[in-house]
């Protein structure tokens, strides 16, 4: 079943498909023919490669297993800031490379039996390159603005003349192009024999990496894979042509290129009972669905380094030669969980000096592990069960290999206990004034802004993020009634008042709306729909009504503040509307409240029975998010059935998508989060059923 990227729309279905969305383009071939229009030798100069390649395979005696460490020098051209990616995001994908081209990768156990007994370690290596072709040392990787909005497979990156970057030697670099790329193209690689100054790969910015901005479903760095293997002389696994030929023998003929994650076995041009090879990196499948090459790939790759071979060169360069020893990779010692909840943890480790991380957790009940990666000495896990012993193991990934897992460590989740409330007081002023019962006048609009460093010198903390109530101390009360009293909140990042005005009343969630007669002492007004605060931004709260006839005004305690944090504008007329324009004065006093705080406010509670077991995945990024979110999840089962929908904080259900047959595996869907901009910002909650087994979790809306 093909991957889709999930819409979410008010009112509309929550589904799509893959043809909404970018499939995997690759521009490999396009670049060689151009190339070949260009330069009439360059067909020769391939077929000699081949005849080299084919003696190679024939050869009894393939010389000796040696891995080969290639420089890689990263070229960086940007026209935006979100173009320049990080080193992180690059250091990202040179371990992927290292990965998947030593057979590492983590899902390499997703290789169906069939195929396992051909994957193969490629005996190739990449390192970023330490010294420039002067001598000099460098990060490999090179950084620079361009004007160019977009290139094209034409080579146009490759040159400064024409917005891009010239390469450095090949013969002692591979060089990467990393840009933002047109027509809807993720990579194009110049295969062997091509000329040295365009000799390289060249890639679209977000997908080159694993994680950070890459977007799904290219997210996992399989596209550099892949143009690195049709640098290293590998052709697309259907050949190019209706059950063509890849040039390797242990690779099943395919009709054309698969898309998304077929489910196994997929068979056509009446291959064997395996059917396609539609995990291998020269298809066109999801990052998700590739991991590995074959024996026959290898050994095509292997040829080039042989003595006075096309590549051979690039075996010699000691462009990453830092004159230090290879790191050995050591099991991980020092094993923690820190801030354990009822359904997450973190857990931490002491630093072997490694790439990266494989690390796994299951409940000590299970026999089967939730396997993850990380980069950082901890990782973060959520969903897991109340009140449940969960053990932990830690693997080294290094250059050399990886390390065996450490032995476990056991921990246990917190139990489950009942919602609470706590009172918050910002504010403690003796100094009076009107807002918010300013009754002198008949209508009145203020906006307060309270910070988050105010908020937790109060007492704040993530445990009890919903807002129920707002309270205010009022030291004298009028008689007067307030018609149509109505709060509003939302969250902002503005500390103050910039100038004389109110802040934009975009998006914002009515909390509570009455007729009032204030009283002395503390007024709370208990929120209909409680406010979720988000722990990040600071809180806008504002408060408007309208009268037709008024009395005396009724004080309120307040605080003075040196910045804008109150302002009051009230108009005398007989008649208005409730936050309607008015005309006054700006006042930088601020009544003090009370807020009235709990430990949830999800009306929908997901029964314990019916939560998924520990190892399922089930993650959302980014959160709080904007724009889009996107989920991962995985199933145990072929044919699976899924539903995924969305929720308010009050538990009415927004939208949802069912989908049938779901393969074994990861998984991964986008949804879309401008399409439905009628939406308040705030918290939502995001349930996953599969096979009846359900999950949820809280994610923010911040526009």
């Amino acid at each position: 079943m093909k991957k889709k990227v999930l819409c979410l729309m008010l009112g509309i279905s929550l589904i799509g498909s893959l043809t909404n969305a970018q499939v995997r383009r690759c521009g490999s071939m396009e670049n060689l023919e151009r190339l070949k229009l260009e330069d009439p030798l360059l067909e020769s100069r391939m077929i000699q490669i081949e005849n080299e390649t084919q003696q190679f395979v024939n050869s009894p005696e393939r010389g000796t297993n040696a891995i080969v460490n290639i420089p890689v020098v990263v070229h960086v051209l940007y026209n935006t800031s979100a173009q320049n990616i990080s080193d992180a995001q690059i250091r990202s994908q040179i371990d992927v490379l290292n990965e998947d081209f030593r057979r590492l990768n983590a899902d390499r156990a997703s290789t169906p039996a069939a195929f396992a007994t051909t994957a193969a370690d490629a005996e190739i290596t990449f390192c970023l390159a330490s010294k420039d072709p002067n001598g000099a040392s460098t990060t490999g990787i090179i950084r620079k603005s361009t004007t160019v909005t977009a290139f094209s497979d034409n080579d146009g990156v490759k040159y400064s003349s024409s917005g891009g970057d010239n390469a450095w030697p090949s013969n002692s670099y591979l060089n990467i192009w990393v840009c933002n790329l047109g027509g809807g193209l993720l990579g194009y690689a110049q295969f062997p024999g091509g000329p040295a100054a365009t000799d390289g790969v060249v890639m679209l910015y977000s997908a080159f990496g694993r994680g950070y901005s890459t977007l799904a479903p290219y997210n996992k760095g399989r596209t550099a894979t892949h143009e690195v293997g049709h640098w290293l002389n590998l052709r697309h696994i259907w050949g190019d042509a209706s059950c063509g030929s890849d040039l390797v023998t242990d690779t099943p003929t395919q009709q054309t290129s698969n898309y998304g994650c077929p489910s196994y076995p997929h068979r056509t041009c009446s291959n064997t009972t395996s059917g396609d090879e539609f995990m291998n990196y020269m298809d066109y499948t999801d990052d998700g669905c590739m991991n590995m090459f074959s024996q026959g790939q290898k050994t095509r790759m292997k040829a080039l380094f042989v003595s006075g071979a096309s590549r051979y060169l690039l075996s010699t360069s000691t462009a990453c030669n830092t004159g230090t020893t290879p790191v050995t990779c050591t099991v991980p010692s020092g094993l923690s969980a820190t801030s354990i909840t009822t359904s997450s943890v973190t857990l931490n480790w002491g630093s072997t000096a490694a790439t990266s991380y494989n690390v796994r957790i299951k409940a000590t009940t299970s026999a089967t592990w939730t396997n993850s990666t990380s980069t950082t000495t901890s990782r973060a896990f959520t969903g897991l069960s109340a009140s449940t012993a969960y053990e932990f193991q830690v693997q080294s990934v290094c250059s050399s290999g990886t390390s065996a897992y450490s032995a476990s460590t056991v921990f246990t989740t917190s139990s489950a206990t009942s919602s609470t409330s706590s009172n918050l007081t910002v504010g403690t002023g003796t100094s009076t004034m009107v807002a918010p019962y300013g009754t002198y006048y008949m209508d009145e609009k203020s906006q307060f802004i309270v910070t988050k460093s105010e908020l937790i010198a109060a007492g704040y903390s993530s445990g009890n993020s919903s807002i129920k109530a707002l309270a205010f101390n009022v030291f004298s009360a009028s008689s007067q009634v307030m018609n149509g009293f109505t709060i509003k909140m939302r969250h902002t990042t503005a500390a103050s008042y910039s100038s004389a005005s109110y802040l934009s009343n975009t998006s914002m969630i009515t909390v509570y709306s009455s007729n009032q007669t204030a009283v002395t002492g503390w007024n709370t007004h208990t929120f209909s729909t409680p406010f979720v605060y988000n722990g990040v931004d600071n809180l806008l709260i504002e408060i408007c009504w309208n009268n037709s006839t008024y009395t005396t005004d009724t004080k309120v305690y307040s605080t003075t503040l040196s910045t804008n944090n109150t302002i009051m504008k009230q108009q005398d007329l007989s008649a208005g509307g409730i936050c309607g324009i008015t005309t006054g004065t700006m006042s930088t006093s601020r009544p003090n409240m009370r807020f009235t705080m709990g430990s949830s406010a999800t009306a929908r509670e997901i029964p314990q029975e019916e939560m998924l077991a520990a190892t399922q995945t089930f993650n959302l990024f980014p959160n709080p998010a904007s724009s889009q979110i996107t989920l991962q999840y995985s199933t145990e089962s072929e044919n699976s059935n899924v539903n995924v929908a969305i929720y308010n904080i009050m538990g009415k259900m927004i939208d949802q998508v069912e989908q049938e047959g779901v393969t074994s595996g990861d998984h991964e869907y986008t949804l879309d989060l401008t399409s439905y901009n009628e939406l308040p910002n705030g918290i939502y909650l995001m349930t996953l059923n599969i096979n009846g087994k359900s999950m949820a979790k809280r994610f923010v809306l911040a526009r």
